[in-house]
């Protein structure tokens, strides 16, 4: 189920609209749809098994998952190539995704939910910022899920302390962080942010890409 990032070609153009500040576009062939931002893929689903991880990185972060959540928190949601695994992974969980683009939450209702998700499942989408959601509610986690990214990469908030202050007081377990560090100095910050104010963290690379996995624990009660 693998998409292949070197040779993929689409067949049909679902979706396209283009603003001043990015470019995004939903396609899809035979076998995968996938969402491209920028002429970047940002995640792709296979038509024939929906809830399975086609591109590297997130099969690093499917080998990182706890045994077991109740509560999950994703900041950032893209395509929700993560929500659909997580769904039949922990389909009783209560599952929150939030996202600061609207189109693209519209997006995933349309083209990139899983056609057989139960209509009774605790899936909640929220628009907002990431930092503003976590200050304004005061839920705990079992699992959170950071995956934020701009037009030049990672956004600064994932180099920043309140962003890690603000998990720290609403995680109790595991923290997972994909990364696409522009320097070595990146990546050191957003592991020492990491270790200061969640626990112990350790670094993950994904061969042949710039992904850096960042996976931390909380267990204080």
């Amino acid at each position: 189920m693998d998409f292949n990032l070197q040779a993929y070609q689409a067949d049909h153009l679902l979706h396209l609209s283009a603003k001043p500040e990015r470019r995004l576009s939903i396609q899809e062939n035979a076998h995968h749809r996938w969402l491209e931002i920028d002429g970047v893929v940002q995640s792709a689903m296979s038509l024939a098994e929906p809830a399975a991880l086609c591109l590297p990185h997130q099969q690093c972060i499917a080998d990182l998952l706890p045994a077991t959540a109740s509560r999950v928190l994703e900041l950032g949601l893209g395509g929700g190539d993560l929500t659909r695994h997580l769904g039949v992974r922990w389909p009783e969980a209560r599952h929150d995704c939030v996202d600061l683009d609207e189109e693209v939450l519209t997006l995933f209702q349309t083209f990139f939910r899983h056609p057989a998700e139960p209509v009774d499942r605790a899936l909640h989408l929220h628009h907002a910022d990431a930092l503003a959601f976590l200050l304004a509610h005061d839920d705990t986690y079992d699992f959170v899920l950071l995956d934020l990214f701009s037009q030049d990469g990672n956004p600064l908030l994932l180099f920043q302390a309140p962003l890690y202050q603000a998990l720290a007081k609403c995680l109790r377990g595991t923290l997972i962080v994909n990364l696409l560090p522009r320097t070595h100095l990146e990546l050191a910050q957003a592991r020492r942010l990491a270790e200061e104010w969640i626990g112990l963290t350790s670094a993950h690379g994904v061969p042949g890409y710039r992904n850096v996995i960042l996976h931390a624990t909380n267990l204080t009660p």
